[in-house]
């Protein structure tokens, strides 16, 4: 018992104190505020494109003002006919909104990027439905919030909300702007929650959007295909690390369908492995370390978070950041692993060797 007692205090000690975690969050938050909101909310806008009149704003506003609305924009080396195709087939049950689907796919939403240019899809018109999830998405009562409407509609040149607004700048003849503008709550309650919670959501999603239809305007992938590889090796080293850590012990065995049971719902449900892995990963993690390490873990689980969430931001593929960071920790983790296991087997076989001598001698 003794024994037991020291192990678990010695995992405990090895965690960050609550009084560092909080001065490390505090500083996450100021940097956070300081920086990186102001950052992403007019993300590769430049001031000039965030001040200007774009077609879609109300008519009573000649020059929004940069406190009512917020402007995202990039470059794409494709002329605007080949970008307006890949914007007017978005849509759930359509091509997708080419962001990260691994992590829409969690909320059982079923969207899946398309990769090709689909002629069925490229006619909208005003008052056209754009789904933003499955319409049977928990049993449906979601269904009304699940959608937008196309409100604004000008060929090569501008549509919304599909889901936000987008304008089309040609630069030249093999070079677009692409600009995002959306509104920014008048209520200060809810603009100080979007600031904390959806403002960031929103931008992981809409950043990875932009870049989705940036690369396949131009034809080149964002990800190589080899760091994509590895990345998915990543992912499955990670999953397959956490289960067989489950399963190797007795103890944490029923806890298994903790994370089991949301990723096979989630497979069911989208038919997406990477969201399920993802689920199964997230909701593993957080069991594993509450079942090692006890109420100790919960400070350095914030922590852990805050990592993730930074990882989100500023990563231009979460995915592949992701999966590269899983297999890193997999290949240091792994020796280390197998070390102590060697260490912990020669330590045993050398204390049942000293009793074996210890009894003969007594014989």
């Amino acid at each position: 018992m003794s024994d037991t007692m020291h192990k678990l205090g010695s995992r405990t000690r090895r965690l960050p104190r609550p009084r560092c975690v909080g001065i490390l969050l505090a500083i996450l938050w100021a940097v956070y505020f300081c920086f990186l909101y102001p950052w992403f909310m007019n993300w590769g806008a430049t001031s000039n494109e965030r001040q200007m009149a774009l077609p879609g704003d109300p008519p009573t506003e000649r020059l929004p003002h940069s406190s009512r609305w917020f402007t995202r924009a990039i470059t794409i080396h494709a002329p605007a006919p080949a970008v307006w195709q890949w914007l007017v087939q978005m849509g759930q049950g359509r091509a997708g909104f080419y962001s990260n689907t691994w992590l829409e796919n969690l909320t059982g939403a079923s969207i899946h990027n398309a990769d090709v240019i689909h002629p069925e899809w490229q006619r909208r018109e005003i008052g056209d439905r754009v789904l933003l999830a499955r319409p049977d998405l928990l049993g449906g009562i979601f269904a009304h919030m699940a959608q937008t409407r196309i409100v604004a509609l000008e060929p090569e040149r501008l549509i919304a909300d599909i889901p936000c607004r987008f304008v089309l700048e040609s630069i030249d003849e093999t070079t677009t702007r692409l600009l995002l503008r959306e509104s920014l709550p008048s209520n200060l309650a809810v603009r100080v929650f979007n600031s904390v919670l959806w403002d960031p959501i929103h931008f992981v999603m809409e950043q990875r959007m932009l870049r989705g239809i940036k690369e396949r305007a131009e034809g080149e992938p964002l990800v190589p295909p080899t760091i994509m590889l590895a990345a998915r090796v990543g992912w499955v080293l990670a999953g397959t690390g956490l289960l067989v850590w489950f399963l190797a012990r007795r103890r944490s065995r029923p806890w298994v369908m903790m994370p089991f049971a949301p990723a096979v719902l989630v497979v069911h449900s989208t038919g997406d492995w990477n969201a399920a892995l993802a689920a199964f990963l997230a909701i593993g993690i957080t069991a594993f370390g509450a079942l090692t390490f006890g109420c100790s873990w919960w400070p350095s689980y914030t922590l852990l978070a805050s990592a993730v969430a930074l990882i989100l931001l500023l990563a231009p593929d979460a995915y592949a950041a992701f999966g590269i960071t899983l297999g890193l920790v997999w290949i240091t983790v792994l020796p280390g692993c197998l070390f102590l296991g060697l260490q912990r087997r020669r330590t045993q076989a050398d204390g049942l060797r000293t009793l074996s001598n210890s009894i003969k001698r007594g014989t």
